[in-house]
């Protein structure tokens, strides 16, 4: 008290002007002597402080329990509490206390220095003291969170695997990219579609791409308010109950435009479903509102369709998730079975299980988990139900695989579309399917509505394949031709097919018993395909049986009883393959329904009988050993398709034989019958007789001699053709994609054929066009095409031809476009070549589809291309030269 009143009295004492000077000193006089004051008034803020964080704590600990989130503001509050209390400014200064209280000079004055500064932060700290206990009145600690979109975190490492990980990174990319609001992934039931999208949403969030995710599945018959509710329940909002689906849509669309980045993922759409209508902006909305809602909203879609998601969604981008590498299979079939030891020692069967699982992550992780724990007998059994093809046998297929693909059948677009896919599973598992094939036995089947014509029933196979796909149901073929289907699709396919008594009839032991079994079942269809059959039963009793095939595989001992065929007289198509026929069964002739009748690869003596069998449409002997076409054969009025393809051995046609099946629209005589008779009416068939054939759309034909060729043969409407003219049938490497081929072979005199035998009409039309051993052609494009350019030409195959000096030439400029379409040119064994184009190029447009070009052994060539030809090659790939001993470089003069 002394002190602060000689500090007044001090202060009193000077004059009005010292008073500013002094003052400040004053005050810090004061500080000196009121640091107790300072400290004990810190001490009682840092209790109250302590009492406001324990009435904050309470909730806090509530909420967690509840599982909360605390407000980002309580959280900060906490930890400056924390770190204001035990660890930061008030511990220190407290602590410091004792150490002003000490005098210094001997003891006899105390440490004014250490008091001023500790009573500056004492009264420093009191006050943000006090103003923690302020901020501390918190109405409310916590708050429930936005649900996380369910399941997200399921998403499994498909990363893992390489065939995921591009896909994965596509993915990314796409959603990366501003201009795409709508992206699909597609692939068949079961190979991990879901499981990618929950990764990638996993990913996007890690990342900050994304600020929401939000996710529903839309299963097969979607209920657009259960959609709403998952995406609603994600975004933390709940509609009224009396709300309309479309004021529920409404609110919807407004929470999702809360959003400054949002990924709604729509998992296994399986028919349209409009967007708008459910709340989820798509960009068909107002224009004003459109790119604000495609930039705030993207939206992945996965499906087992690629055409649902293009045509139906909209979709701007879409990927393909295949089935696993058979490396990937094993890696994750070992994951699963976990015992090492266990595989080695049942590696072949495991390899035949993984293999028949067919690449699909839930075929293997279902036959893997049933197996793990189990021994060799389990494990053996199991392979042995894969092999018979009866899934649902498995432990756990049914459910997780077998219900999936038999989903994606049932929801094909069409019966015929599920006819088809049935059909297809009749066929040998692994075993390429032939779209051809599919054609006939649908035709003959009468699979198909309101198709009068083969090229008709053609482009609704085609169009249902291509259904087949997209749905993931099949894969495509090694050939344009061909269809594949996996193994475990297969399996399921055939006891879908068995539901509906198509029956393929596997492999065993005890045929008989098996195929009296399949009887009992009245069937329909019976397959046997890829049988290594001794003997069959002596007679089919199967009254409602409309299809029949079988492919003998074995040493060509099997027979057919004459009576076999006794009791299917609804049988309708039958194929018969590589069966050794003395004669055909008699009772084959009693089939008066058969529409269908395929004799491939069979070695075939008198084939008479089939002229009783009034209703058939297609008929073919492809690749059989036959030897005589009888005139029996004629009474098929009704035929549209005959197929004697690879027919070496035929050497009789009777003459005006072909001429009566007027109703035929396809005739397939390649590398076969080579006997034709120069003048109609002769000793053995004409190719004259074709010009009777008004509705022929399709021709395969050889003929050796040119001047056999009929000069209006080439007037018929054909559509698609393959025709040989000359000594051998050389249709290797012919590109599958090509409609119209023309091959000439071996000819002396090109031109007198061009001139008189109307073949330069074949040659302007032809999409490829091989030219081998052709004497007496020095420029293919001058002097076999008259300098027209082919105009539709797609693939120029050029070989052995000793006398060509140049492709394209003509004295000063070529004026015209010429080869516009070509896409590939091989050249071989020209040993004359000197160039490929000798002229100036006028036309941009003249070689301008170029992509392949394949030269081998032409030692004459300098240079591949002139400057004219080469400045129109914009869209070359590949350039393959070999043993060409005289070329200088790749682009000379001209």
């Amino acid at each position: 008290m002394a002190i602060e009143a000689c500090l007044a009295f001090l202060t009193n004492c000077v004059s009005e002007g010292a008073k500013s000077l002094f003052n400040p000193i004053t005050r810090q006089i004061s500080d000196v002597f009121k640091y107790q004051s300072y400290i004990d008034e810190l001490k009682v803020q840092v209790k109250q402080l302590g009492y406001k964080r324990e009435m904050v704590q309470q909730p806090v600990n509530h909420a967690r329990l509840q599982g909360d989130e605390l407000y980002e503001g309580v959280t900060d509050w906490l930890h400056s509490v924390d770190e204001f209390i035990s660890e930061g400014v008030a511990k220190s200064i407290i602590d410091d206390e004792e150490r002003a209280k000490k005098f210094c000079f001997k003891g006899l004055c105390p440490n004014l220095m250490s008091r001023y500064k500790l009573s500056k932060q004492a009264a420093k700290a009191a006050e943000a003291a006090a103003g923690l206990v302020g901020k501390g009145n918190f109405s409310n600690v916590s708050y429930r969170p936005t649900p996380k979109s369910t399941g997200l975190n399921d998403g499994k490492d498909n990363e893992a695997f390489d065939s995921r990980m591009k896909v994965f990174q596509d993915v990314m990319e796409a959603l990366k990219d501003d201009k795409l609001n709508i992206i699909g992934v597609y692939g068949m039931g079961g190979v991990g579609k879901t499981t990618l999208v929950k990764q990638v949403a996993k990913k996007v969030m890690e990342d900050k791409l994304i600020d929401k995710v939000v996710m529903a599945e839309v299963i097969q018959n979607p209920d657009p308010q259960k959609i709403q509710d998952k995406l609603a329940s994600d975004l933390g909002m709940k509609f009224d109950l009396n709300d309309s689906i479309h004021h529920r849509a409404s609110r919807l669309r407004e929470r999702l435009k809360q959003e400054k980045r949002v990924l709604i993922i729509l998992d296994n759409i399986w028919t349209k479903l409009e967007l708008d209508a459910v709340g989820i902006p798509s960009g068909d909305v107002d224009e004003k509102d459109r790119e604000d809602d495609q930039r705030r909203c993207t939206i992945i879609l996965t499906s087992r369709s690629r055409d649902l998601l293009c045509i139906d969604m909209n979709s701007q981008k879409n990927f393909w998730i295949d089935a696993l590498s058979k490396e990937e299979a094993l890696q994750l079939f070992e994951k699963i079975v976990g015992d090492s030891t266990k595989i080695s020692a049942f590696q072949s069967i495991a390899n035949e299980i993984i293999e028949r699982c067919g690449g699909l992550p839930v075929a293997l992780s279902t036959v893997a988990n049933a197996l793990k724990t189990k021994e060799r007998d389990f494990w053996k059994d199991a392979l042995n139900q894969l092999r018979r093809s009866d899934a649902r046998e498995i432990h756990g297929m049914q459910a997780n695989v077998y219900t999936s693909i038999k989903l994606s059948h049932d929801f094909l677009e069409s019966e015929e579309a599920k006819s088809l896919f049935r059909l297809c599973g009749l066929y040998s598992e692994g075993h390429a399917i032939q779209v051809s094939d599919l054609l006939r036995y649908g035709v003959g089947w009468g699979l198909f509505e309101n198709v009068y014509t083969l090229e008709e029933a053609r482009s609704r196979v085609h169009r249902l394949i291509d259904n087949l796909k997209s749905s993931c149901l099949l894969l495509d073929g090694d050939a344009e031709d061909e269809a594949k289907m996996h193994d475990v699709i297969h399996v399921v396919a055939v006891s879908i097919a068995a539901e509906k008594r198509m029956f393929n009839i596997p492999n065993v032991a005890d045929l008989e018993k098996k195929m009296e079994e399949t009887i009992r079942k009245d069937p329909i269809a019976i397959s046997l395909p890829q049988r290594d059959i001794q003997e069959l039963p002596e007679r089919l009793q199967c009254p409602n049986l409309q299809l029949f095939l079988l492919s003998a595989e074995g040493n060509g001992r099997m027979q057919i009883s004459d009576l076999f065929f006794e009791g299917t007289k609804e049988l309708k198509v039958l194929s018969l393959t590589r069966i050794p026929f003395s004669s055909l069964p008699s009772s084959l002739g009693r089939l008066i329904n058969l529409q269908t009748l395929c004799l491939d690869w069979c070695q075939l003596e008198d084939v008479a009988a089939i002229g009783q069998l009034k209703k058939l449409e297609i008929l073919s002997f492809r690749d059989s050993d036959i030897k005589q076409l009888p005139l029996e054969i004629g009474q098929l009025t009704r035929l549209q398709l005959l197929d004697l393809s690879n027919c070496r051995s035929l050497v009789v046609i009777a003459p005006n034989l072909i001429s009566k099946f007027s109703q035929l629209e396809e005739l397939y005589m390649g590398d076969s019958f080579s006997q034709w008779d120069k003048v109609e009416g002769g000793s053995t068939a004409s190719l004259a007789e074709l010009k009777g054939l008004s509705k022929l759309t399709t021709l395969e034909i050889q003929f050796w001699d040119a001047q056999i060729l009929p000069q209006d043969l080439v007037s018929v409407e054909l559509q698609r053709y393959k025709i040989c003219i000359g000594e051998a049938w050389r249709m290797w490497g012919v590109n599958s994609e090509t409609s119209r081929m023309v091959e000439l072979d071996g000819l002396e005199n090109v031109s007198s054929l061009l001139e008189n035998y109307g073949t330069k009409m074949l040659l302007k039309e032809a999409e490829e066009i091989h030219l081998n051993e052709l004497k007496s052609v020095q420029n293919v494009a001058h002097e076999l095409d008259d300098g027209e350019g082919f105009p539709r030409l797609k693939h120029l195959r050029v070989e052995s031809c000793s006398e060509i000096l140049l492709i394209v030439g003509s004295v000063g400029r070529v004026h015209c476009t010429v080869f516009p379409l070509l896409e590939s040119l091989s050249l071989w064994f020209l040993n004359k070549l000197e160039t490929i184009c000798d002229s100036q190029l006028t036309e941009d447009q003249s070689f301008s589809n170029l992509r392949i070009i394949g030269v081998q052994s032409c030692h004459k060539l300098k240079h591949l291309f002139s400057f004219s030809m080469a400045k129109n090659l914009l869209r070359l790939q590949k350039v393959e030269v070999f043993v060409c001993d005289d070329l200088e470089m790749i682009v000379g003069k001209c």
